[in-house]
């Protein structure tokens, strides 16, 4: 075999072939330098990102002696999901790609790069874009690009290698221009990051000082307005603010309170800086008032656009004005009034931009404040009805029993010729209408609020008795046996009428429950602590539906016309007492209720 030819070089001689490799390395590693150079300058400058992607795929393309370069980055779609858009794909437009969706998905995904000679013969080639385009990809080198933190940020692809196919040394400058696009990806986007956190600063610095001019100035009118104890008491003040704060001759203020339209105004008295305000109810709005709560923006109005002016102002605020200043109170995308500022200067330009920009803030901050007013007011006028209806509707129940006694004791005066027996039901009667006359009372009582429980010394047995002689006649009419068990026979202190309807009720219950042929026993007793009455009967107990809700009111099982207020009634004045009213099943069966009363020392 013949020696390779060799050229003289000095003390060394080197075989040509290996002299023309180490030039051509070193002037692709120059070539390569010189381009993370220009890439790294790109990047420091405030080019836009896709000026610095575009100069990265030409480097590329031109590093690797391919035909073109894509750099897919990676983002999330519509649902939230990563995927790989290439922002600069040239000669093919956008390209989107699902994470594992053709050569650059499957990179993604296993994070490995491809070398893949002859495309159309590996499963991962999506032939889509050469169909759309007509280019013919016949090799293709591909790799993920990571952050320092190793996060997957792009995937570059070079495609069709000029002479042949892609080397290993081709996937070593690939993988070594990845990792200068990653640093030159996450270098560009702190830098972008820097100037728009600096541009945001900026500008949240200038909206702060802002910011804190408006709180200043509200700060006082917040503070004086927050305690007041009532809507009247709250707009005094804040009108009282408004008037001297702009310097005006009127602060007024509309407030739609229902069907009502509450108007409050604060003006300087003509001899004195002294602000007088008044309340009282607007008859009817100015339609450009009508306009500025509805639509909710604020309005500056001068004699020149309505020349009537001060004509209606006279006529709603007491004051003739030649502009007005107006802004709605807004809460909860809801416009239920408005602050209205009054000038009688002839000055039409008297309201400049800032004061209706102070205006509309003052509005604003008041705004939630009066609505919690109104609502508070609603509320208090809804809980009095409310408790007004619940006692007409326990008053109404327990009047079923009187009127019912009345009706039956007049008819047995009809007939009865005995003088005793009449002069016996006439007193009954008498007593059944004091009854009715006092529940009829309790109503005048709460709406005035005084105590609905007159509490006195009165004897237990006399309590029990009256009403056994109430329910004696509906017992027997059941065939139910009514009697009585008095161990306890002293004074209690409580209001007997109420005390009464308590007892009627329960026995009421009983006697309903049982309807023909049983027992209902009334016992007292005492021990050192409690008095107590018990109501028990041999009934068929309470069903275990109810059970839990037994004193609720409208709670009720299988009685015929029974609206479920009875027991409610019955815990009500219970409770008033003092006292506690409970209930448990008795053997065989039937239902035994006990109220305990606390003894008063």
């Amino acid at each position: 075999m013949s020696s390779p030819p060799f050229r003289a070089t000095g003390a060394l001689e080197i075989p040509d072939e290996h002299t023309c490799d180490v030039a051509e390395r070193l002037a692709r590693t120059i070539e390569q330098l010189e381009a993370f150079r220009i890439i790294a300058t790109t990047v420091g400058s405030d080019a836009d990102i896709e000026s610095v992607l575009q100069l990265i795929s030409d480097k590329t393309t031109q590093l690797m002696r391919a035909e073109r370069t894509t750099l897919y980055l990676i983002e999330t779609d519509r649902s939230g999901s990563p995927c790989l858009n290439s922002i600069i794909s040239e000669g093919t437009g956008p390209i989107r790609l699902a994470i594992g969706q053709g050569i650059a998905g499957t990179v993604a995904q296993r994070r490995e790069r491809l070398n893949i000679k002859d495309v159309y013969k590996s499963p991962f080639f999506d032939r889509t874009v050469d169909q759309r385009t007509g280019f013919v990809t016949r090799s293709c080198l591909c790799a993920p690009i990571f952050n320092i933190q190793r996060e997957l940020i792009a995937v570059v692809q070079v495609i069709n290698k000029t002479h042949g196919h892609f080397t290993p040394d081709d996937e070593e400058l690939l993988t070594s221009i990845g990792a200068q696009i990653g640093v030159s990806l996450t270098q560009h986007r702190f830098t972008m990051s820097l100037l728009h956190k600096n541009v945001e600063l900026t500008e949240a610095q200038e909206k702060l000082r802002r910011r804190n001019d408006e709180l200043d100035m509200l700060y006082s009118l917040e503070r004086e307005v927050a305690a007041a104890p009532d809507l009247p008491s709250l707009m005094t003040q804040a009108l009282t603010r408004c008037v001297r704060a702009f310097q005006v001759s009127l602060a007024a203020a509309v407030v739609i309170d229902g069907a009502q339209n509450r108007l409050f105004v604060s003006k300087k008295s003509s001899n004195s800086d002294e602000i007088c305000t008044e309340d009282k109810l607007m008859v009817r709005r100015p339609n450009f008032l009508s306009a500025v709560i509805r639509q909710g923006d604020c309005l500056k109005l001068t004699t020149r656009e309505i020349e009537t002016l001060p004509e209606q102002t006279a006529r709603g605020f007491g004051t003739a004005l030649r502009a007005l200043l107006i802004a709605p109170f807004v809460h909860e995308n809801t416009s239920f009034g408005a602050l209205i500022f009054g000038s009688t200067s002839p000055n039409p330009d008297i309201f400049s931009p800032s004061d209706a920009k102070y205006a509309a803030l003052f509005a604003s901050h008041i705004a939630p404040l009066v609505a919690t007013h109104i609502d508070r007011e609603a509320q208090e006028k809804l809980r009095r009805l409310t408790a007004i209806g619940q006692m007409m509707s326990s008053l109404l129940h327990d009047m079923k029993t009187p009127l019912a006694n009345i009706s039956g004791y007049v008819e047995l005066l009809v007939t009865q010729q005995d003088p005793e027996r009449r002069a016996q039901f006439a007193q009954i009667v008498d007593r059944q209408v004091d009854t009715l006359r006092n529940m009829s009372a309790e109503i005048l009582q709460f709406a005035s609020g005084q105590s609905a429980i007159l509490q006195r010394p009165t004897s237990l047995h006399d309590i029990l008795a009256e009403a056994c002689a109430l329910l004696h006649a509906e017992a027997e009419r059941r065939h139910i046996e009514l009697s009585c068990d008095e161990r306890f026979r002293g004074t209690l202190i409580c209001d007997a009428d109420k005390i009464q309807r308590v007892l009627v009720n329960l026995v009421k219950n009983a006697l309903e429950a049982i309807d023909q042929h049983g027992h209902v026993l009334i016992s007292t007793y005492a021990d050192d602590a409690h008095v107590y009455i018990a109501v028990q009967d041999d009934g068929p107990g309470i069903p275990p539906a109810i059970a839990r809700t037994l004193f609720d009111a409208f709670v009720t099982s299988g009685k015929r016309g029974g609206t479920g207020l009875g027991l409610s009634i019955v815990r009500k004045i219970v409770e008033e007492h003092g006292a506690e009213i409970t209930w448990h099943p008795v053997e065989p069966h039937g239902t035994a209720f006990v109220i305990a009363f606390p003894v008063q020392s």
